[in-house]
């Protein structure tokens, strides 16, 4: 794809950062500069520190190592501990073997190449819930574990048997309707759980270690069984209580900001687990979290009640949404650009287990600026929003020319099949920039239909 024939109309990035900063908030505003500084007031994937009341100049005690991604549900449980008893630490990434190689220090530190791990006052932890139960006695102050509960071991003793009904029966496709059965009397046994505690949480009014314990694999089931099991957790009248927990956890700002979203879970867990047995049934709905059902294109539904993966409960209205998704595009450009283009290119080798990731690949050093004005573009429609402003800079008329309608499609689709949750941005800014480089691709190819048209 030849820069030569770009007709560039697109605004400046500097344009665009002024436009951002002028609709921006003060606390979006000083998003980085609270990041770096790691007195931000939610968490972040992005984060590479948590300082919380810490003084100033002090360090922290615990250093995390969890996954680049942000995809592996053991980091997550840590990761939502220490959010939640507020412990200050340090974040160290390190790739999981599906998707890159990890670094010789990593491998020296822990010989299995297993994650999380955690580093303690100098002492080395090395499995998910030995941390976590180091941490709850190293930081008493806001205990997550009541003392002699004897509620605790048994629903820890019932997420462990959900986990095993739930990982049986999506990595098989033997026996079908008895492991759906099982599952659900299982999803039923929780259920009663929560309702016999008064809930919201497993415990009852307060969020304990329970939940905790329970919630990045709820949520991975959430994701995971309508994409290949046509089976719904969420707003399903059968578990009310299961629905009314979803709703308590994602009001918290603890687990609100370090959620995924289930298109990423139903592309993650395969590369972690092995294959994902679907069924025929199930084909509806996983094209709506694919997208590929037009639920990706704009304008997008205004109805959560609509959507298979609720917005409700995540406090993101659309045009903070669109104003994140913005802010993650200025804020690192160049290096998406390179990202994108490599969707004009060969794939990568030698290639790793998970599909949409490709560290190897090179982009298509030709057609940078082209996708250059491509993200200007897309910035361009998430500030201007979904009215007619919107509409305007999406139009063939506005969009700039001499652009192959394969070279958009090819490098922003490349882009928007990878946006990661929570590790680019949250879920309400990923619909929206997933359907605004959409938005794009179809101006792109509405443009060059009407210049070929009236060439002819």
């Amino acid at each position: 794809m030849s820069a030569e024939r770009l007709e560039d109309a697109a605004p400046s990035w500097e344009a665009l950062a002024a436009k951002l900063d002028t609709a921006s908030t003060d606390d979006e505003r000083a998003f980085r500069q609270d990041l770096e500084s790691g007195r931000a007031a939610r968490a972040c994937s992005l984060a590479s520190q948590r300082l919380f009341d810490l003084p100033d100049g002090e360090a922290p005690r615990l250093t995390l190592f969890r996954d680049t991604a942000a995809w592996c549900p053991y980091c997550e449980k840590v990761w939502l501990v220490l959010e939640e008893k507020r412990v200050p630490y340090e974040v160290k990434k390190v790739n999981m073997n599906c998707y890159g190689d990890k670094p010789a220090w990593f491998w020296a530190i822990q010989p299995s190449g297993g994650i999380p791990v955690a580093k303690l006052d100098g002492q080395v932890i090395r499995e998910s819930n030995d941390i976590i139960m180091a941490v709850e006695e190293a930081f008493p102050d806001r205990p997550l574990l009541p003392q002699g509960d004897p509620r605790v071991r048994p629903l820890l003793s019932l997420e462990r048997e959900l986990f095993s009904a739930w990982f049986r029966w999506l990595t098989s496709s033997a026996s079908e309707g008895a492991q759906r059965a099982n599952f659900e009397a299982l999803l039923r046994r929780v259920d009663g759980e929560l309702a016999a505690s008064g809930g919201p949480y497993f415990l009852g009014a307060d969020l304990s270690l329970v939940d905790c314990m329970f919630a990045p694999f709820l949520e991975r089931m959430a994701a995971s069984l309508p994409y290949y099991k046509a089976l719904t957790l969420r707003r399903n009248d059968g578990w009310p209580r299961i629905e009314q927990w979803f709703l308590a956890m994602e009001s918290r700002p603890s687990y609100r900001h370090v959620q995924s979203d289930f298109y990423t879970h139903v592309h993650d867990l395969p590369p972690q687990i092995g294959r994902c047995q679907s069924v025929p049934e199930a084909e509806e709905l996983a094209a709506e979290i694919d997208g590929s059902d037009g639920s990706w294109s704009l304008p997008l539904p205004e109805d959560d009640g609509s959507l298979l993966q609720p917005l409700q409960g995540l406090g993101a209205g659309a045009d903070a949404a669109r104003r994140e998704a913005a802010e993650r595009l200025l804020h690192n450009h160049e290096a998406i650009g390179r990202f994108a283009a490599r969707g004009l290119s060969a794939p990568g080798f030698p290639p790793v287990a998970a599909e949409l990731s490709d560290p190897n690949a090179a982009p298509a050093e030709e057609a940078l600026p082209v996708v250059d004005a491509l993200l200007r573009h897309t910035t361009h429609a998430l500030l201007d929003g979904e009215g007619d402003a919107g509409a305007a800079a999406l139009s063939p008329d506005t969009l700039s020319g001499g652009i192959e309608p394969r070279a958009a499609a090819a490098s922003l689709g490349y882009l928007r099949d990878r946006i990661s949750v929570p590790r680019d941005m949250s879920y309400p800014a990923a619909r929206q920039l997933r359907a605004h480089l959409n938005g794009v691709i179809e101006g792109v190819g509405a443009k060059a239909a009407a210049a070929a048209a009236a060439a002819s």
